[in-house]
């Protein structure tokens, strides 16, 4: 009988209603163990997110492992997005447990992970999540931005304002008593006499709270003649509007107080040096021998001349141009996500999303919630208009009623959207295909944005290869599965590359998705 500890968490913004609750969580749990014999010695419940590890159960329980591993045989959850919602540091905690012969799995969603196939499949249940989460925050963007373009600013007030609210109770921002000493900052600098420094120090005397690099920032901000900034974004270019709040000085002293500085700058600019598109791999290459950073030149032979990468003194090793650029394109063709793999990935993808979006879906509880508050925000109004609750205890509630409702209806609008999170992964898994000619085909800025998505840290080679603990996990896992792709495709085309995550439990019957290639 194997030892197992349970899991269960529920972020605070999850609603029970859709079965997240610690309890129901929990409870099937206990079913499943009692169902296949396993002696639980631990239930760890957890109220955190899970976008990191750092959440106080979770440290209790892997204290528990360590200091138990020889009495512990799994750590079990109901679905693996319970466990974590960051792709990369799954793999490293499921390593960690591997190293002290734990397992860990879900038991709505069984996989085992030393089959490359379903590790893939890892990766498409904690990566959902976060596609979900990113869609949402998205969303949110657009929300703020809808609201700067209508010249409202959003976020903390800077220096020389408060936030306040309009007639609409719409965010607004309102000069306060520091507004006179910004007011002055521009017209001292606009004499052209002193620097920022001097300005500074002035200014200080007479109480303004900032130092050096806030009050510089301070200097350049649109916000103070009545402008809002708004950042480039997809395809709109960045820009300054005029907001509804009210300046503080005019937009030609602002314009003369630019001038002055800009004229300031240039006297002290350094170009830098640019680019060069026959090494993209600089400053990414790790010395095999010393560990440190590679660079690069040509030098000339008798006859022509001879590119290298190079290790500085004091090991000196140098690597020729063209082979190190044939090791990198093995390994970019080692981890494109090609013809028949491609697509079943997509199908995967496609048939976890739609299993996200049902088990998302708004309960009748969400909306019986809602109609009740909505019912005690008017009694609370009969209340008031009888007399039987002071006014000040009545606005109090009315707030506190408002926001859970606003909060509810907010989750309608950011409900799981299938297809929008569907086409998302589309477009991931076509930049996934054929990455070998994307990135040759790219130019030298394109080349590196590449690099910096492939690697988190640098590159290393060993033995004409690049390190595989240096790429993304889930690079690592579709190398795995080509490499197996293509062996089963030289020696047996009859056999079957099963992406399975299915492996039926005793006492479970989930469905089968199987493909075949």
């Amino acid at each position: 009988m194997d030892n197992v500890i349970l899991y269960v968490r529920v972020s605070t913004d999850e609603q029970a209603g859709r079965g997240y609750s610690l309890r129901d969580q929990e409870q099937k749990l206990m079913t499943y163990c009692q169902t296949n014999n396993l002696n639980i010695i631990a239930i760890y419940r957890e109220d955190y997110s899970a976008k990191t590890f750092k959440r106080p159960e979770f440290k209790k329980l892997l204290d528990f492992c360590k200091k138990n591993k020889k009495s512990v045989n799994q750590v079990i959850f109901i679905k693996w997005d319970r466990f974590s919602r960051n792709t990369a540091e799954s793999y490293q905690m499921i390593a960690t447990f591997n190293a002290l012969a734990i397992r860990v799995n879900a038991i709505e969603q069984p996989l085992d992970l030393t089959i490359p196939e379903q590790g893939l499949m890892l990766a498409v249940y904690l990566s959902i999540p976060e596609v979900e989460n990113h869609r949402r925050s998205l969303n949110v963007t657009s929300g703020m931005r809808r609201a700067l373009k209508e010249g409202r600013y959003m976020g903390s007030a800077p220096l020389g304002y408060d936030n306040g609210r309009d007639s609409a109770k719409k965010p607004l921002l309102i000069p306060n008593k520091d507004a006179v000493l910004i007011q002055e900052a521009f017209e001292l600098m606009a004499t052209g006499i002193y620097n920022q420094k001097e300005v500074l120090i002035k200014l200080k005397t007479k109480g303004l709270k900032s130092s050096k690099t806030p009050f510089s920032n301070l200097l350049k901000n649109p916000i103070y003649y009545g402008g809002i900034f708004i950042k480039a974004y997809k395809d709109e270019k960045e820009t300054i509007i005029n907001g509804l709040h009210e300046p503080i000085i005019t937009k030609s002293l602002f314009d003369k107080v630019q001038d002055i500085l800009n004229n300031r700058r240039q006297k002290h600019h350094t170009k830098h040096k640019k680019l060069n598109d026959k090494f993209p791999l600089k400053g990414f290459l790790l010395c095999p021998v010393c560990n440190n950073p590679l660079t690069a030149s040509t030098s000339k032979g008798r006859t022509k001349h001879y590119s290298y990468y190079h290790c500085i003194s004091p090991c000196n090793g140098r690597y020729v141009l063209e082979e190190v650029s044939q090791w990198f394109n093995d390994f970019l063709d080692s981890i494109s996500l090609n013809g028949p793999i491609k697509k079943l990935f997509e199908e995967v993808v496609k048939e976890q999303l739609s299993e996200k979006a049902e088990s998302n879906k708004l309960g009748p509880k969400h909306f019986e919630q809602i109609k009740k508050i909505e019912q005690k925000l008017e009694r609370l109004q009969d209340m008031y208009v009888d007399g039987e609750i002071e006014k000040s205890d009545y606005q109090t509630t009315k707030i506190r009623y408002e926001n859970i409702v606003t909060e509810l209806k907010e989750k309608e609008k950011n409900d799981f959207d299938e297809k929008v999170l569907f086409d998302l992964y589309q477009k991931a898994i076509n930049k996934m295909e054929s990455i070998e000619k994307q990135y040759n085909n790219a130019d030298i800025e394109g080349k590196r944005l590449l690099l910096g998505s492939i690697f988190p840290n640098k590159i290393h080679f060993e033995n004409k290869k690049v390190r595989t603990a240096d790429v993304n996990p889930i690079l690592n896992e579709i190398s795995s599965i080509n490499k197996a792709y293509r062996g089963i495709k030289k020696w047996d085309k009859s056999k079957k590359l099963d992406m399975s995550h299915r492996v039926t439990a005793k006492g479970f019957e989930p469905p089968t998705l199987r493909a075949e290639i």
